[in-house]
């Protein structure tokens, strides 16, 4: 009996891919600077391995963007800021309905033996206050019972380097299991990414870090990668490592729950 789900924001519930290939054309073009990648596809492709491989600051060195992560008073984060007000993200086709039919699922009924709703958690490295609107505007808010965002892993870390621990990590699912109060075997993580899927495996919560817990994952397959790519699994030292489920659009997300209910 499942008792959590963690969804991952970017390229789960927000098309923000598509808006990122937006915000590179349109911070090329004010730095007079010809952006090769206009091709959405190409782009996703590349995007996906060089952030993969080399992290986001690497795109931004690839193709000569002006660009410090690590300096939040650079010009980048202004503009970028700017354009992510100006251009609010959209939401994948069904995803808003069917996290509405899973927070119904999850509601106290007849059932002596589950005592506590269902619980949901985003996990994101967006801050709360980007995702806050957009969340209160697409009136989904309310389905959430809590959130690990850049402001929280920042606090967390202590150090002001919020990125250390970034998401997806192992981390920032311990943090989200902790919150939620619920065990990785009776928790559900929904993402979008093979790293997604990577920081669901082993994952070690504080004092007990000798105790290895796995979530069981569900890929989103509408998302940044593929089906395809999310059903070729993580190769590890030991193997290859798999999504319980892979799934094609958000509609299926909610009989899948249901399995596990």
């Amino acid at each position: 009996m499942i008792e959590g789900i963690i969804f991952d924001y970017d390229g789960t519930i927000g098309m923000t891919l598509e808006r990122q290939h937006n915000w590179f054309m349109h911070w090329a073009k004010l730095n007079n600077i010809s952006f090769p990648l206009t091709d959405f596809n190409e782009f996703k492709e590349v995007y996906n391995q060089i952030l993969n491989e080399k992290g986001i600051q690497a795109f931004y060195d690839q193709f000569d963007l002006p660009c410090k992560m690590n300096d939040l008073n650079h010009p980048v984060w202004i503009a970028y800021n700017s354009f992510k007000k100006d251009n609010p993200v959209k939401y994948y086709p069904g995803i808003k309905e069917a996290i509405k039919k899973i927070h119904k699922i999850g509601e106290l009924s007849e059932d002596s033996q589950r005592n506590q709703r269902l619980r949901m958690i985003i996990n994101t490295n967006n801050s709360w206050g980007s995702i806050y609107s957009e969340l209160k505007k697409q009136k989904i808010l309310g389905l959430f019972d809590s959130f690990v965002t850049k402001e929280v892993l920042v606090n967390y870390h202590g150090a002001g380097k919020g990125t250390a621990i970034t998401k997806p990590s192992k981390i920032s699912v311990a943090l989200a299991l902790n919150i939620l109060n619920t065990d990785g075997g009776a928790t559900i993580h929904v993402g979008d990414t093979l790293t997604d899927l990577a920081a669901s495996i082993d994952v070690r919560r504080h004092p007990q870090i000798h105790r290895k817990e796995r979530l069981i994952t569900i890929g989103a397959g509408w998302g940044y990668e593929s089906v395809d790519r999310l059903n070729q699994g993580l190769k590890t030292e030991i193997g290859t490592e798999h999504f319980n489920h892979v799934l094609e659009e958000p509609a299926m997300l909610p009989e899948v729950i249901k399995q596990y209910m």
